[in-house]
């Protein structure tokens, strides 16, 4: 929990999770064969391994209010694009990195996701996630306090499904379901994205 000298992080937190903020974003490596991507001084590599497959960095975007900076994302696919339905319509494995740079308490990462989902699904759709998104809720939760050099994995891997990871750590056993993944997704890279200047960092637009 934040102590009282730390409650303008805990707002600034807040704000940036649930897209009430200044963002920003940068193109970052979408294709094979080039160098690792930096941003806010956060290297991310240009390649990663997930179930024995080689993923590609799609981009890169930066969470943040004011002078005040959350954390930057980094997503990885098999096949990088600067379409976003294209991404969302992937059913390969899937990375979505967040790099943390500012303390605060994970659940208010928690309360951000659970209403973008809201906000976003159809009440069908919710439905058919209702039981699986608590549990990822509930494993996103037990993170607890983040802090600036945490490394946040939510990965995709098929025939398993949602694997929250803190630091390597997996938070515990994958949420089935490629809809739920694509559910979290749509959040950072959706029609209705948190941040549209972020959504295009993570395709890999120019800045």
């Amino acid at each position: 929990m934040f102590n009282t000298a730390d409650g303008q992080q805990a707002g600034a937190w807040r704000r940036a999770a649930t897209g009430v903020c200044l963002a920003a974003a940068m193109s970052a490596t979408w294709f094979a064969g080039a160098h690792a991507a930096t941003l806010e001084g956060q290297q991310f590599e240009d390649t990663v391994v997930l179930g024995q497959q080689k993923l590609q960095l799609n981009g890169l975007g930066l969470r943040g209010v004011a002078w005040l900076k959350a954390f930057v994302a980094g997503l990885y696919v098999s096949t990088p694009s600067r379409d976003a339905a294209s991404l969302l319509a992937e059913t390969g494995p899937r990375r979505l990195r967040l790099k943390i740079m500012l303390q605060a308490p994970s659940s208010e990462l928690t309360k951000s996701l659970l209403r973008r989902v809201k906000r976003h699904e159809t009440p069908e759709a919710q439905a058919r996630l209702a039981d699986r998104l608590t549990q990822f809720a509930q494993q996103l939760d037990s993170l607890g306090e983040l802090m600036p050099g945490d490394v946040v994995d939510m990965d995709y891997l098929p025939g398993k499904g949602l694997v929250l990871s803190r630091n390597g750590k997996a938070a515990g056993k994958p949420v089935v379901g490629d809809d739920l993944y694509r559910a979290v997704l749509q959040i950072f890279v959706g029609e209705h994205a948190i941040d549209p200047r972020m959504k295009q960092g993570l395709l890999g637009a120019p800045a």
